[in-house]
C-alpha cells in the first residue's frame, strides 16, 4: 500500500516496478493527470487521487491494470473522459468508479463503453446539464447524479438492466425522469430537492421500488388514477412541499413503515392511522394545518398509538388542540 498525502507543490511521481502493491492512495497534491508510470504497479486493486488538479480522465491508463476494481477521482477538476482507442476492445475491469465534486458539464456515457462491469458510478457535485443517451452499462447497480445542473432526464436510451438505486436529488428538474420506470428492477429512487409540481404515483407500479423521496419539490399534487394501487413501497418522503391534499385511499402498501409529509399545507390525510399496519415511530406529520374535525374521528387508541411525537406539541396552539394523553396534545385548526 501505498499513501501519500498533504504534498500541495507535487506535480509528478514515478512509481517503481512493484507487483505487491494492491493500494495507491494520493491526496491534496498538484498531480495534473493519473501518473504514467502507474503501469508499474501491474496488480493494483484500488487507486485514489483525491483533491488534486487533474483536469482529464483518460480511461487509457488503466488498461494496463487487469484487476483494478475501484477508481476515485473525488475533489479534481475533470472536465472531460477520453475513452479507449477505436481499435481496442478491451474491457477494463473497475468496478467502481467516485468522480464526485469535479467540474464535467455534460455526461458522454459512450466514453464509459469500456466499462461494463461497472457496477457504481458517482457523479454527484459535478455542472452536468445533460445526460446524453444512449447509455449502456449491463451491471451497474448505482448511479449517483446528485448536486448537478440536470433539467431534464430521458431515460428512454437507457440499458440499465441491473439498476436498483438512482439518485438525482439536488438538480434542477421540474418533471420526473422520462420512463425511470423501464427500469423495472430498481429500488431506490430519489428526486428530492428539484422543481417537480406534480408526480404520477401509478409510475412506481410493477417496479421493485421500496423507497421514494420527493422532498424538498414543490409538489401540489401526487396522483394516483388507478382504483387499486398495490405496490412493495416501504419509505416515502413527501416533505418541505406544497400538497394541499394527499389522497391515500387508493393505496395498498402493506410494507410502508415510513411516511414523512411534514412541512406541507395538509389538513387531513384520510385513514392513514389505520391504512399501513407496519407505519409506526415513523409517520411524521409535523407542520401541517391538521383539521380538528378530521381528528375527532380518528379512534383515540389508534391516534395514542401512532403518536410517537410526531403530531404531538407541548407549547400553546395557536388554535384548537386535541388532547392525547395528559400532558400531551396536537395542535389542529
Amino acid at each position: 500500500m501505498y499513501f501519500l498525502q498533504k504534498a500541495p507543490l507535487l506535480r509528478y511521481i514515478y512509481l517503481q516496478h512493484n507487483v505487491n502493491v494492491s493500494l495507491l492512495h494520493i491526496e491534496h497534491c498538484s498531480l495534473t493527470g493519473v501518473p504514467k508510470t502507474i503501469r508499474n504497479v501491474p496488480n493494483l486493486l484500488r487507486l485514489a487521487i483525491k483533491s488534486c488538479r487533474i483536469r482529464h480522465l483518460d480511461l487509457n491508463d488503466f488498461v494496463p491494470l487487469l484487476s483494478l476494481y475501484s477508481v476515485d477521482l473525488t475533489n479534481n477538476r475533470i472536465v472531460t473522459i477520453t475513452e479507449l482507442l477505436p481499435a481496442s476492445d478491451i474491457v477494463l475491469p473497475i468496478n467502481r468508479l467516485y468522480l464526485a465534486n469535479n467540474s464535467l458539464t455534460q455526461l458522454n456515457v459512450r466514453a464509459l463503453g469500456a466499462l461494463s462491469d461497472l457496477h457504481c458510478l458517482v457523479l454527484e457535485g459535478n455542472r452536468i446539464e445533460e445526460v446524453n443517451p444512449p447509455i449502456a452499462l449491463p451491471k451497474l447497480e448505482e448511479l449517483s447524479l446528485r448536486n448537478n445542473r440536470i433539467k431534464q432526464l430521458n431515460c428512454t436510451g437507457w440499458h440499465l438492466p441491473a439498476l436498483r438505486y438512482l439518485f438525482c436529488s439536488g438538480n434542477r428538474l421540474s418533471t420526473a425522469p422520462i420512463e425511470w420506470q423501464s427500469m423495472w428492477r430498481i429500488e431506490v429512487l430519489d428526486l428530492s430537492f428539484n422543481l417537480l409540481h406534480s408526480f404520477r404515483m401509478d409510475d412506481i407500479y410493477l417496479t421493485q421500488l421500496h423507497a421514494l423521496n420527493l422532498a424538498g419539490n414543490q409538489l401540489t399534487s401526487v396522483t394516483t388514477p388507478q382504483m387499486h394501487f398495490r405496490v412493495p413501497l416501504a419509505r416515502l418522503w413527501l416533505a418541505q412541499n406544497r400538497l394541499p391534499v394527499l389522497d391515500i385511499s387508493r393505496w395498498d402498501m402493506p410494507n410502508l413503515w415510513e411516511l414523512d409529509v411534514a412541512h406541507n399545507r395538509l389538513t387531513e390525510l384520510g385513514d392513514v392511522f389505520v391504512r399501513f399496519p407496519n407505519l409506526a415511530p415513523m409517520m411524521i406529520l409535523r407542520n401541517n394545518q391538521w383539521s380538528c374535525e378530521w381528528l375527532a374521528r380518528v379512534h383515540p387508541t389508534d391516534l395514542r398509538r401512532k403518536n410517537y411525537g410526531c403530531l404531538s406539541t407541548n407549547e400553546t396552539c395557536p388554535a384548537g388542540k386535541l388532547t392525547v394523553a395528559d400532558g400531551c396534545w396536537i395542535c389542529c385548526w
